[in-house]
């Protein structure tokens, strides 16, 4: 019975340094979780934002008409917006860095999106 008691031990030993090593060598990376909520203000506020400072940048005149698709990952959103440009209405993909905290708000890039 001690011979089994042991080999049992030796088992969870040899398998909790297994998964240790596999841990650490492999550690998760990080992604961008979809926001389900895009209508909410706060998800709103960063998309009329984007759509602000890319106009501020650039000298264009895009107006917001709404976000359709939202991704965050920490403290980076990944915006799928409309604008017009008072002719058309075309797609736009901006990822704009927060930092509530300090009440930081950065565009880090704004594109079409196809």
């Amino acid at each position: 019975m001690t011979t089994q008691l042991r080999s049992i031990l030796l088992l969870a030993l040899l398998s909790a340094v297994i998964v240790h090593s596999y841990a650490t060598s492999n550690p998760p990376t990080p992604g961008w979780t979809r926001i389900k909520k895009v209508e909410d203000y706060h998800v709103q506020s960063m998309a009329e934002f984007a759509v602000a400072e890319h106009n501020k940048r650039t000298g264009e005149n895009l107006e917001y008409i709404r976000i359709y698709r939202g991704y965050v990952d920490g403290q980076y959103y990944r915006l799928f917006i409309e604008a017009t440009n008072h002719v058309k209405a075309q797609k736009y993909e901006g990822v704009v860095f927060e930092k509530l905290w300090d009440k930081i708000r950065e565009l880090v890039y704004f594109k079409t999106s196809s």
